[in-house]
């Protein structure tokens, strides 16, 4: 797990936005969760916001800090958040 320099949060082991860390690159090339440009889009263009993949009732903290920092829309607006068993290839474009 990777503390966030931004808050108290912790990203969990293998976050998207724990950028090249090799647990993260390992699962983003098997294809179960979408890339970081891919989780922005989600939440940028179609209002979804990615579930955390280890506890997936809270969103991705890596996703909200990140989104955060580059001053774009974070906030939760439809609380069914995106896990890897839903479609979320239909959000990342």
């Amino acid at each position: 797990m990777v503390l966030n320099n931004n808050s108290n949060d912790i990203m969990c082991c293998g976050c998207p936005f724990d950028f090249f860390s090799m647990e993260s690159e390992i699962i983003q090339n098997y294809g179960c969760i979408p890339t970081p440009y891919g989780i922005v889009n989600m939440r940028v263009i179609h209002n979804k916001t990615w579930a955390c993949h280890n506890n997936p009732i809270k969103p991705c903290i890596g996703a909200i800090n990140y989104l955060k920092s580059k001053e774009k829309p974070y906030k939760i607006i439809d609380s069914n958040l995106l896990t890897e068993s839903d479609d979320w290839h239909n959000y990342i474009e």
